[in-house]
């Protein structure tokens, strides 16, 4: 794995191109060019798109752009690595084919110098979402899926703008409750304690912050909806957080 690893999360790009969206796509972009100048990796933690999936009929709508970008990411030998979130699920081999991005159904594991760090995506690690992790079951199982490709993907837009939400999030961010808050550091300290885990990073919550634990790390990768945040692992193994803006 190459140094500097960068690692973004929760990008939630939509499914229209207004004046806002535009915007997030540009700072998106100015990233990439910058992870394109000092090499390394970018890990995405998913829920990058708002909505995605392949189907029999192609793929949605308004992302040519952004799969531009990560193709020609991928052409100046940047790996990327993706983890996917509840939005963005059902890719079946389009994004490595396109894009040269290596999908991970499950939470992505890997070693920098003998240090285990853990990326996921982290949705139904909470014990109030048993109503979701049944549904996840559900809308992850083969005949849902066959069922999902079968349709064209126009018609899953359409159904995907309506059930979406993300949009009511602009503006505010989200105040998770301390009792999830701790129920997470928990789940963190239980990786870290039981498999010798060095770091810990999670989406989903569009929560921020590294915290120590013990010399060792748990960092929510906020979101790309108010945020804009970005996490990366510098060439002398110290990580970093900021938000990111086209100036940096």
């Amino acid at each position: 794995m190459k140094l500097p690893i960068y690692f973004i999360s929760d990008n939630h790009f939509l499914l229209e191109k207004n004046q806002l969206e535009l915007e997030r796509r540009t700072k998106l972009f100015s990233l990439l060019d910058k992870i394109q100048k000092t090499g390394g990796t970018l890990i995405i933690g998913g829920d990058f798109f708002d909505f995605w999936v392949e189907s029999f009929y192609g793929i949605p709508n308004y992302y040519n752009d952004i799969l531009d970008k990560l193709e020609k990411l991928n052409r100046h030998h940047i790996k990327i690595h993706y983890i996917v979130g509840n939005h963005d699920y059902w890719d079946f081999g389009f994004l490595n084919k396109k894009c040269g991005v290596i999908i991970h159904k499950k939470d992505f594991l890997f070693k920098i110098d003998e240090q285990k760090i853990l990326v996921t995506h982290g949705d139904g690690l909470l014990k109030d979402d048993y109503k979701y992790r049944f549904m996840k079951k559900i809308i992850r199982s083969k005949l849902f899926i066959l069922l999902v490709r079968l349709v064209p993907s126009s018609v899953m837009t359409i159904i995907a703008k309506k059930i979406s939400g993300t949009k009511s999030k602009f503006g505010k961010l989200q105040n998770l409750p301390k009792k999830y808050k701790d129920e997470l550091e928990e789940y963190a300290i239980k990786q870290i304690d039981n498999y010798n885990i060095h770091t810990v990073l999670m989406g989903h919550y569009h929560q921020l912050g590294i915290k120590k634990i013990n010399n060792k790390q748990f960092i929510h990768m906020g979101d790309w909806i108010n945020q804009y945040t970005v996490t990366w692992i510098d060439k002398n193994y110290e990580w970093h957080q900021k938000k990111w803006t086209t100036k940096n």
